[in-house]
């Protein structure tokens, strides 16, 4: 099982990889799949490499939007072997309860992972351009942080592989939803936009998310430097491929006192 693995203390997280030798080259969204018998041997596989059983996942259907939901034990194997029994159009989902697994799935788009030991708390966010449009990260961590799930202090943040700054081009409708965001939260967007012409320009969706935890207070953050467009071996790309797998970012909190073993 190709990932990345970020944290493993009293909370473990990491994200996937593409790898051709897996089904589906290792895709776990069985909302964009070919033969959904091919995720869910993925996703077997994991949840027996880190034992933590399907029936304890919770995972929503992204829709782009800026909703965040919280995952709590009665919500157990949500959209874990049917994408119809998924939390519907959440784009970021959080939980506060040992043993509930939580991710979000993405290609190009941005996946980060919040995870505070000191509550304890994990929040997982999916932010495609137009997420970030909505200030989709902004948003939820304000709600956790007022809520007193969050410690800014104490967040660390972890990012997904993307469509890095030198890659992602948009036209000037996209250029503006993300001038018009900075503007309604009092974010200078100015440096992570290059146009390039009056009708195109390079947008740093990363950038973005960083600035909007930064702006927070949460400064231990931990940038992907894997284009999804350009390191086709390890990365999936809708932009490249079309149709194509996803990568999937996720967290537990586990057991107090509980180790994990290898």
């Amino acid at each position: 099982m190709k990932q990345i693995e970020w944290i493993n203390t009293n909370i473990y997280g990491a994200v996937t990889l593409k790898d051709t030798t897996a089904p589906e080259q290792n895709n776990m969204a069985l909302h964009v799949c070919i033969d959904p018998e091919q995720v869910m041997k993925n996703r077997t596989q994991l949840s027996e490499m880190i034992h933590l059983p399907l029936k304890q996942w919770v995972l929503p259907w992204q829709k782009h939007t800026a909703n965040i939901v919280q995952a709590k034990k009665e919500d157990a194997g949500k959209g874990a072997t049917d994408k119809n029994t998924s939390v519907m159009n959440a784009d970021a989902i959080y939980t506060k309860e040992p043993n509930i697994l939580i991710g979000v799935f993405t290609a190009d788009c941005v996946g980060i992972l919040l995870c505070d030991e000191t509550t304890p708390c994990i929040c997982a966010i999916h932010s495609g351009w137009k997420g970030t449009a909505q200030a989709i990260t902004y948003h939820t961590v304000h709600q956790l942080i007022e809520q007193n799930d969050l410690n800014p202090e104490s967040t660390k943040a972890y990012f997904s592989p993307s469509i890095l700054k030198d890659s992602l081009e948009v036209g000037m409708e996209v250029v503006k939803q993300i001038e018009a965001m900075g503007n309604e939260i009092h974010l200078d967007t100015s440096p992570f936009i290059r146009k390039v012409s009056n009708e195109k320009a390079y947008i740093d969706n990363q950038g973005l998310n960083i600035a909007m935890l930064e702006m927070l207070g949460i400064h231990q953050n931990f940038p992907s430097l894997l284009d999804t467009k350009k390191e086709l071996a390890q990365c999936f790309s809708y932009r490249n491929d079309k149709q194509c797998g996803e990568h999937f970012t996720y967290g537990y909190i586990k057991e107090v006192g509980a180790a994990r073993t290898e």
